[in-house]
């Protein structure tokens, strides 16, 4: 099993940062490795809602992605399997004394050492979370300096 975390820091208020980040249509702004993302099942970030997320690289698979908890603009659960792999992942948006949100990510992949396309899947988890996080970030600070 591998475990991983990440924190951002953004500009925007929970709110905003919520709001950018539950958009999926949103998502291949922040990594480019999206097909087509659809809910099959349940109200969108419903508990027990579940969202296909297709990526099309390193290979192409289907993500089951199932909602385990949803309090927004303060935190989210899912579980996502796919190809043999599942991943329980927390996204937690805490607001700052001084304005702004911390927004941190941790969670697990199992098995971490199984290799797709050359890499293990921890590297893949690692590098996708840092690429997505960043992106999300340089978005929510984008769309609080128009509203400031």
């Amino acid at each position: 099993m591998h475990h991983f975390e990440y924190v951002v820091t953004t500009k925007a208020s929970p709110a905003l940062a919520w709001k950018v980040y539950s958009d999926w249509k949103m998502w291949p702004k922040f990594a480019n490795v999206y097909g087509e993302v659809e809910w099959s099942e349940g109200r969108p970030w419903e508990v027990g809602s579940r969202l296909d997320i297709e990526v099309l690289q390193p290979v192409r698979t289907v993500i089951d992605h199932l909602i385990i908890l949803c309090d927004p603009r303060r935190e989210l659960g899912w579980i996502d399997r796919a190809m043999g792999v599942t991943l329980g992942q927390w996204v937690e948006f805490e607001a700052l004394p001084g304005g702004g949100t911390r927004v941190t990510t941790w969670g697990d992949v199992a098995p971490g050492d199984a290799v797709i396309n050359g890499r293990t899947v921890a590297q893949l988890v690692d590098s996708f979370t840092r690429t997505w996080y960043e992106n999300f970030r340089a978005t929510c600070d984008d769309f609080s300096a128009v509203l400031v």
